[in-house]
């Protein structure tokens, strides 16, 4: 009896102490302990803490400390490790949108070199970050002088599959390089993402997405539909919205850029003209040429490791060549058309190798002329089909 209360005592004293201890550390967590002690004091607690505090305390602590308002990570590494908003908006109670979110790309000046053509817009666009970078630099130094004035929003013109979603990602990122914005990424959103069914659903829209946006890139695709032809257009507010976010100045931390052919957002700038001055940034994205679009070929059978044999090569770049020079240009899909082509040439591959599975397995990735089927080419009026 008398050793289980001598037990008894002692899980109590133990527990006891250490709870006291919790107690004063959390009550005084603020407090430095040179504040509290002077030199001939000590701390009861620091003799035993590393006795009597287990693994799962120190756990807590390491917890707790996590929390606190020192930082954990690197600025560079918040485009990758910082959470990315909802990709979901809520134009009323009824209505809910899904909204694209692209995170921010690695290496995006590499990525932005081994880009297919686009001479000028890489020359624009380092340009453009190289002016954005030196004006960080500049107020490091000289926080007193007066900085450049760098507008981030832009213009990308130019025809469906010419890269604009992809420079848009790179451009988001090489942003958040220079440090002009906090994370890099994009939020894809059109018309219908804003447009909804109810009086002030826009206004709603526009303030969920801008929220998104923060710290990246709203990228706002197919931007001339909402040049609305009818006075009473609800395309007509979304433009007002946006030229009240562009004249914010206290919304820095965000790059606008609207996307779409080049003539109908012309038709948009002349119709809008405040919008012309707050987008100084103008990239036109140009068709591809035909060894741009074979180049491009060549890079997409590299990622599968297919193959070509000499007469499938020809004959396919014998079609490129004849499908480029029939090309509709309202309808003509540059990089897409040739990601498509190569999709059916790949179904009619794989077909062919079930059927007659080769003899040498290396043929499993060899392309041959019978795998290169006819190209379809959408036109306004009518679809016309064509093969070598």
């Amino acid at each position: 009896m008398t050793n289980m209360q001598n037990n008894t005592d002692e899980n109590f004293n133990e527990d006891f102490e250490r709870l006291l201890k919790q107690f004063v550390s959390e009550k005084y967590k603020d407090v430095k302990l040179d504040d509290m002690q002077t030199e001939d004091d000590e701390d009861p607690f620091l003799e035993d803490e590393d006795e009597d505090v287990d693994e799962d305390e120190d756990e807590d602590v390491d917890e707790y400390e996590a929390e606190d308002d020192t930082p954990t990570e690197k600025a560079d590494d918040i485009c990758t490790d910082s959470p990315l908003p909802g990709d979901v908006i809520e134009q009323n109670q009824n209505v809910r949108v899904k909204v694209e979110i692209l995170r921010p790309i690695d290496n995006p000046q590499e990525e932005l070199q081994k880009l297919v053509g686009c001479g000028n817009i890489k020359k624009r666009m380092d340009e453009l970050v190289a002016l954005t970078a030196y004006n960080r630099m500049l107020h490091e130094q000289f926080p007193e002088l007066k900085q450049h004035r760098v507008s981030l929003h832009s213009l990308f013109l130019g025809n469906p599959g010419t890269g604009k979603t992809t420079v848009c990602k790179i451009f988001g990122a090489l942003l958040h390089e220079a440090g002009a914005l906090s994370k890099g990424h994009v939020v894809v959103c059109d018309r219908g993402t804003f447009i909804g069914t109810l009086w002030g659903d826009e206004e709603r829209a526009m303030k969920q997405v801008v929220e998104m946006a923060q710290g990246g890139v709203m990228m706002i695709d197919e931007a001339y539909l909402l040049n609305g032809k009818n006075e009473n257009d609800p395309g007509k507010i979304i433009v007002q919205l946006l030229m009240n976010l562009l004249a914010d100045e206290s919304q820095r931390d965000i790059a606008v850029v609207l996307c779409g052919y080049k003539e109908p957002m012309n038709e948009l700038l002349e119709t809008n003209p405040g919008l012309l001055s707050r987008f100084p940034n103008r990239f036109e994205f140009a068709d591809f040429s035909v060894d741009e679009l074979l180049e491009i070929t060549s890079r997409r059978i590299e990622e599968y490791s297919y193959r070509f044999t000499v007469k499938a090569w020809q004959k396919y770049t014998d079609m490129i060549a004849l499908a480029f020079s029939a090309r509709d240009t309202e309808t003509w899909g540059n990089a897409r058309f040739i990601a498509n082509q190569l999709e059916r040439i790949y179904i009619q591959h794989a077909t062919r190798c079930v059927k007659q599975p080769p003899k040498n397995h290396n043929d499993l990735l060899l392309i041959t002329p019978e795998d290169i089927v006819p190209i379809e080419m959408p036109r306004r009026k009518n679809r016309i089909g064509f093969g070598v």
